[in-house]
């Protein structure tokens, strides 16, 4: 009998209801968690009850991260501000609604960026996208447009403060650190603090009507792209100067000045220059009228150089901000879809690389080692990364054998910073599970004769995450990966149920967690089957509508599914005496 699989998608209710949220701080200062003010918008002395609710954006895709009740009523000036318990920082999809939902709930079961089924938030107020790079802002603007509301574009940093115009009710946003000068509209257009009155600030106006934006009317010119100061990948042979140029007079014209060589007049936007690595460059566009300057902007930017470092200590002991090329080997320890992220180790060191941008187009196994991997030295919340240029290209080697290193819990409490990025194992340990279960985010405190560290499922995708399993009630052996958020707190993160010595999954939830496929959905013709051991494993792959387009018997963990069309499918594994069928979603 054929068998056919229906996809159901579930519509919300939103509707223009007159409550919006007007003003907050999507990354306030200090740690997380963190009590924050919202500033809502309503008709003045009625009253309002429902929940603020963050939808993550941002690997996790469509996962309900925060949920909180607000109420109160509306003062003269139709502004209500309430406070939350905590708002983690972007990308995210905030969202003003009527219903509760748990924490947890996936609305986009295949992180595509489609809401499948929104009907948890009931009736949808207002929703506001924030994300925190380019490619966020394609799942931020495809929640938010979905739930009735608007997404920023990338503003080129996390916003600070976002805040609604106080006659118009438009979105703009200030980035962290603020400037005093640049405050960018819903498409990151920058529309400059000097045109708004008053001017505008991080502390926002909360409780009181905020900033109002004049357009100018004189002839204005900006150059929004690239930022001042930026220093691009080594590698650029040309940068497309963009610019915004406002009322400028039909009997003007813009010219082009590149490090004082002679002005060129064109018609052109973006421009383009030819560029060369190790070189600065200062670019300066005028409005011209009448022979005279009327408005000009400048900027100055450079193509970085390469810095080369045999191995990964010497890496993490450059300078943030600068240009790396990693000529020796390292070893992929761990890969997520999130952000394209990748651990890798050597002898040395560990570090993780964050690609965001998608530059690397290679698929890599857990085990391969690479060569030649080129980018940038940065930090994220206190934790370093290497954010890759260009693609190292294929893996100089494969099926290396991954040793983690023995740890005790006072080594990670006392020297941390030492470990992080690197796959370690502690021995013997004792899991808090006050939390009964793991979920995306969640944290257990971990106990070794007395000695403490925190555990955090900082992996969403992982399987004992993913599927909710119980915390240990034994003690267990952890391998896992050393990680750092906010600065100052560290964390061990499990790479997958197997990582734990004790066999977490009951056998109710055995077929249902042992395997797990990534990245997922894909795109780069490959899918890497995880399980909890190494056995050779049977895969058929099906349509949506049950015809099988693909069986093979795997001896790696590699399934090359480059032969298929985009679209949705059903994979069958079978291991030993252990089955189960995932959804697999090819981009």
């Amino acid at each position: 009998m054929k068998k056919l699989y229906f996809l159901l998608f579930t519509f919300i209710s939103f509707a223009s209801f007159g409550q919006i949220i007007n003003e907050f701080q999507p990354n306030a200062a200090g740690a997380d968690p963190d009590p924050m003010s919202i500033e809502l918008k309503g008709t003045a002395s009625s009253s309002f009850s429902g929940f603020l609710v963050s939808i993550e954006s941002d690997g996790a895709n469509g996962l309900v991260d925060r949920s909180a009740a607000v109420s109160g009523t509306f003062d003269a000036n139709g502004l209500l501000v309430v406070t939350i318990p905590d708002l983690e920082n972007p990308s995210f999809t905030f969202v003003l609604c009527s219903t509760d939902p748990v924490i947890g709930t996936d609305l986009d079961t295949n992180d595509d960026g489609t809401l499948d089924n929104a009907s948890p938030l009931g009736t949808v107020y207002d929703a506001i996208g924030i994300p925190d790079n380019d490619a966020d802002a394609i799942i931020t603007a495809g929640y938010a447009t979905q739930l009735g509301g608007v997404s920023f574009a990338y503003t080129g940093d996390e916003p600070g403060l976002v805040f609604r115009d106080g006659t118009s009710d438009d979105w703009f946003a200030l980035n962290e650190p603020y400037d005093d000068s640049a405050v960018f509209d819903i498409n990151a257009t920058d529309v400059f603090a000097v045109n708004f009155s008053p001017a505008p600030a991080l502390a926002g106006t909360f409780g009181s009507i905020n900033p109002v934006y004049t357009m100018p009317t004189n002839p204005t010119i900006t150059i929004t792209s690239p930022a001042d100061g930026a220093v691009l990948a080594p590698g650029t042979t040309s940068v497309d100067i963009s610019y915004n140029a406002i009322n400028v007079p039909g009997s003007g014209s813009i010219q082009v000045t590149v490090n004082s060589d002679a002005p060129v007049t064109t018609t052109d936007n973006p421009v383009t220059i030819v560029t060369d690595n190790g070189q600065p460059y200062t670019v300066v566009i005028d409005i011209i009228d009448g022979g005279m300057v009327v408005d000009s902007d400048m900027i100055s930017f450079s193509v970085g150089s390469i810095n080369q470092v045999a191995n990964i200590a010497a890496l993490r002991a450059g300078t943030e901000g600068e240009f790396y090329e990693l000529t020796g080997e390292a070893l992929l320890t761990y890969q997520q879809s999130f952000r394209n992220q990748k651990f890798i180790e050597d002898a040395t060191a560990g570090i993780l690389i964050d690609d965001s941008a998608g530059n690397v187009t290679t698929t890599y196994t857990i085990g391969d080692g690479i060569t030649g991997i080129v980018g940038e030295l940065t930090s994220f919340g206190g934790m370093m990364q290497f954010a890759v240029s260009q693609d190292p290209g294929a893996a100089t080697s494969s099926g290396n054998t991954l040793t983690p290193q023995a740890v005790s819990l006072l080594d990670l409490a006392s020297n941390a910073e030492d470990y992080e990025s690197e796959l370690v194992i502690v021995t013997n340990v004792t899991m808090d599970n006050t939390t009964p279960n793991f979920s995306g985010g969640s944290e257990h405190a971990m106990d070794q004769g007395g000695d403490a560290f925190n555990f955090r499922s900082s992996f969403f995708s992982a399987d004992y995450a993913d599927q909710g399993v119980a915390v240990p009630t034994m003690p267990t052996d952890i391998t896992g990966i050393i990680n750092e958020r906010n600065g100052n707190l560290y964390f061990l993160t499990a790479r997958d149920a197997a990582d734990f010595s004790l066999p977490i999954l009951s056998t109710d939830n055995f077929e249902a967690t042992t395997f797990s496929l990534s990245p997922n959905p894909t795109n780069t013709g490959f899918v890497t089957i995880r399980s909890s051991n190494n056995d050779v494993m049977d895969v058929q792959v099906y349509d949506i509508l049950g015809k099988q387009v693909k069986s093979e018997t795997l001896t790696s963990s590699t399934l090359n599914v480059s032969n298929l069309n985009a679209g949705i499918y059903l994979v069958k594994i079978t291991q030993n005496n252990a089955s189960t069928t995932k959804k697999l979603v090819l981009k």
